[in-house]
């Protein structure tokens, strides 16, 4: 396995398409990282109980340059895709960034957030490159 595909990643589950994303500024600013990625929404909102269903055939489906080393959510809806995404990759986080959820690992409130320092220190802890904290400088 090349070095490319076990870089350790943040996985930004999005809700909707960046462009359109309310939190568009601050998600901006996390994918700046090196590595930070975007998974957007399907074209067809998905019920709960449906994604439930399809969320273990999109991750088989899923090709990320790296390894998720964090998975972030900013809705509960987006819970069975990040599960799924954790049950492949079991050393995974889980995120949470807009609405709390009870079983996240980390939890920072983007709406509110002045400061992303917090969420950069984390994805250092975990060896996902910030870009903003010197671990580029090791390359």
């Amino acid at each position: 396995m090349s070095l490319l595909h076990e870089q350790p990643l943040l996985a930004l589950l999005l809700p909707a398409r960046l462009e359109a994303f309310a939190l568009r500024e601050p998600v901006e600013r996390l994918l700046a990282a090196p590595g930070a990625v975007a998974v957007e929404p399907p074209r067809v909102p998905l019920s709960v109980a449906f994604a439930r269903i399809v969320a273990r055939r999109q991750v088989k489906r899923m090709r990320l340059p790296g390894v998720p080393h964090a998975i972030a959510v900013f809705a509960p809806q987006q819970i069975p895709l990040a599960a799924a995404m954790i049950e492949r990759n079991p050393e995974a986080e889980l995120w949470a960034l807009g609405d709390p959820y009870g079983e996240a690992d980390f939890t920072l409130d983007l709406a509110a957030a002045t400061d992303l320092r917090a969420a950069w220190e984390r994805m250092e802890r975990l060896g996902i490159e910030s870009g903003r904290l010197g671990s580029e400088r090791g390359l």
